[in-house]
C-alpha cells in the first residue's frame, strides 16, 4: 500500500495524469522568430525538439523544405532547448527563404525532449502532427503519402516504415509495417506483439485533434516520455492505419558506447514508472497484455542480461531490478512471458518470479560463457529437431537456439536446407545488399519434411552480393550457413 502511494505521487510528480492541464502552466516562456508568410491552418504540424544538434540539422531541415506536400503546406515548429552550439545561426536562413518556419527559443532548459514537444502541442495548428526528432529526416514523399493515408482511412494514427542509419549502414525498423503490407481502420487488438518493438516518434502522424481533445502530452521525464505518449495515442485511437512506404530515417550515427552507459538506473525506474501508469491507466486487453510484455522483455534484457551498460552488471543490480519490478508493477493480471522472443528471457522471468536472485546470477554467468562458445566457437548440442547452446551443465537450464539454418545442396538454383527451430516458419527471402528493402523477394519453396524445405533462388542470386533468410512467424529472420560453401 505504501508503494502505492509513492507511485501515486511520483505520476503527479512527473505529470503523468491526463485529466492535469498544469503541465501547460510549467513550460518555459520563449522568443519566436518566424518566417514573413505563415500559413494559418497547414495541413502537417511538424514538431522538432532542438538541443545542440548542429551538425545535423541541414539535412533534416532540407527534408522539410523538399517535401512534395509543399513547404506551404507544411507549419515547422523548430524548439530550442537552449542549446550551446550553432543551432540557431543553422535554422534562421531557411526562415528567410521559405514559408512556414517558426522557431521557438526557449528562455530555460526543460532537459529532455519533452519540454520543447509539449510547447509545440500547444502552437501547433496543422490538421495532422508529426515529432522528428532533430537528427533524423523525411523521405521527400513521406508527409504527403502519410497525410494521403490518414485522408482516405479517416483513422487518427497512422504508421510508415522507418529505416535507421547507423554510419551509412541501413537496417528496417518496422518489420511490422513492412512485412504485413498495408492496413486502413486496422484495430489495436489485431497489432501483433513485435508492432511494440518500436513505439517511438518516427514515422508516425496523428490527427492533432485527439491530441489536444484528450489533453496529450509528454511527461516530464527523460526517458520513455516518447512511448507513454504514443501509446496513449494508440489507446484513444483505437484504430490505425499502417503504410508499408519507407518514410523515415532514425540516425544512430551517435557514439553507441555512450548510449549503453546512458542505461542506467535512472533509466530503469524511469521506464518502471511508464509501464505502471499505463498498467493502471488503461483497461486489460490485448494492445495493453502485449505493449507491456514486448517492454518488459527489453527491460530483462537491458537490466538482467546485459553487462555492457552504464549499470553494472551484479547480484544487487539485479536485485535492483526485481524489487522495481515489484513496486511498480507488482502481480500482472496475464503472463508476459509467452511473448518473450527467446528462452534466456522466458526463464530470466521464470527466476524472477521465485525471486530466486541467486540462482538467476549463475544462470547468466554461466548463459554469457555459452554464449561465446556458440558464437565464437560454434559450440552447440542438438536434441530432437532443435538445437541449444552448449550444455556445460546438467544443473543449468538449456536454453534452445531459436533456429539453426544450413543449406545441404545447390543445383539448377534451388537450394536444399534444414531449419531446425521452435518458431514456425512462413517462408525464405533474398534481398540485395545494396537495397535491402525494395529488392526483398519472397521465395518459392516446397517442405520436404518436418525440417527440410528445397527454396528456388533469384536467377541473379549471388550470395556475396544478396542475403539469403528464413523468415518466422514473428518477424525473426536468419541467415542460412554453409551457403556460400555450395553457391559458386
Amino acid at each position: 500500500m505504501k508503494d502505492f502511494e509513492e507511485v501515486r505521487q511520483e505520476f503527479e510528480e512527473y505529470q503523468y495524469n491526463l485529466e492535469d492541464f498544469s503541465w501547460k502552466e510549467k513550460l518555459p516562456s520563449f522568443q519566436l522568430y518566424t518566417s514573413r508568410v505563415i500559413t494559418p491552418v497547414p495541413k502537417v504540424s511538424v514538431i522538432i525538439a532542438n538541443y545542440n544538434n548542429g551538425p545535423y540539422l541541414e539535412r533534416m531541415m532540407n527534408s522539410l523544405v523538399e517535401q512534395t506536400l509543399g513547404i506551404e503546406q507544411i507549419q515547422v515548429l523548430f524548439v530550442d532547448d537552449c542549446s550551446t552550439d550553432n543551432s540557431l545561426e543553422i535554422v534562421r536562413p531557411y526562415a528567410l527563404e521559405y514559408p512556414n518556419i517558426e522557431i521557438y527559443q526557449l528562455d530555460k532548459n526543460t532537459g529532455g525532449a519533452h519540454g520543447p514537444r509539449n510547447v509545440g502541442i500547444l502552437n501547433a495548428r496543422g490538421e495532422y502532427v508529426v515529432f522528428l526528432d532533430a537528427d533524423d529526416w523525411y523521405t521527400k514523399e513521406a508527409l504527403s503519402y502519410l497525410s494521403g493515408l490518414l485522408d482516405k482511412s479517416k483513422d487518427d494514427f497512422a504508421v510508415s516504415g522507418l529505416i535507421q542509419s547507423e554510419d551509412e549502414k541501413l537496417t528496417l525498423k518496422s518489420k511490422p509495417y513492412f512485412i504485413d503490407g498495408d492496413f486502413m481502420n486496422r484495430s489495436i487488438e489485431e497489432l501483433p506483439p513485435e508492432f511494440y518493438g518500436w513505439l517511438g516518434p518516427q514515422a508516425i502522424m496523428l490527427r492533432l485533434a485527439l491530441v489536444h481533445e484528450n489533453n496529450l502530452h509528454f511527461v516530464n521525464q527523460r526517458v520513455a516520455d516518447d512511448v507513454t505518449f504514443f501509446y496513449e495515442a494508440l489507446q484513444f485511437s483505437k484504430a490505425i492505419t499502417q503504410g508499408k512506404e519507407l518514410t523515415t530515417f532514425l540516425n544512430r550515427d551517435v557514439d553507441n558506447a555512450s548510449l549503453s552507459r546512458s542505461i542506467n538506473s535512472h533509466f530503469m525506474i524511469s521506464w518502471f514508472r511508464a509501464l505502471s501508469y499505463i498498467n493502471q491507466q488503461f483497461p486489460n486487453d490485448a494492445s495493453k497484455e502485449r505493449f507491456l510484455s514486448r517492454r518488459l522483455e527489453w527491460l530483462i534484457y537491458d537490466f538482467c542480461l546485459r553487462r555492457d551498460t552504464g549499470y553494472k552488471f551484479s547480484k544487487e543490480r539485479l536485485q535492483d531490478f526485481k524489487n522495481h519490478l515489484d513496486k511498480y508493477l507488482g502481480t500482472l493480471a496475464f503472463d508476459p512471458s509467452p511473448y518473450f522472443r527467446s528462452d534466456v528471457r522466458q526463464i530470466t522471468w521464470k527466476y524472477l518470479k521465485k525471486n530466486d536472485i541467486n540462482g538467476l546470477y549463475k544462470f547468466v554467468n554461466w548463459q554469457s560463457v555459452r554464449w561465446v562458445l556458440y558464437n565464437k566457437l560454434g559450440m552447440k548440442k542438438k536434441l530432437d529437431d532443435s538445437f541449444y547452446y552448449p550444455v556445460l551443465s546438467s544443473k543449468l537450464p538449456k536454453v534452445r537456439l531459436n533456429a539453426y539454418a544450413v543449406a545441404e545442396d545447390f543445383s539448377d538454383n534451388k537450394v536444399l536446407l534444414k531449419v531446425f527451430t521452435h518458431q514456425n516458419v512462413v517462408g525464405f527471402e533474398s534481398r540485395s545488399l545494396k537495397d535491402p528493402f525494395y529488392s526483398r523477394k519472397r521465395l518459392e519453396y516446397q517442405k520436404i519434411s518436418d525440417n527440410e524445405y528445397q527454396v528456388t533462388l533469384p536467377e541473379e542470386f549471388e550470395d556475396k552480393n544478396f542475403r539469403f533468410t528464413v523468415v518466422f512467424d514473428n518477424y525473426l529472420e536468419i541467415g542460412v550457413r554453409d551457403l556460400k560453401k555450395l553457391v559458386k
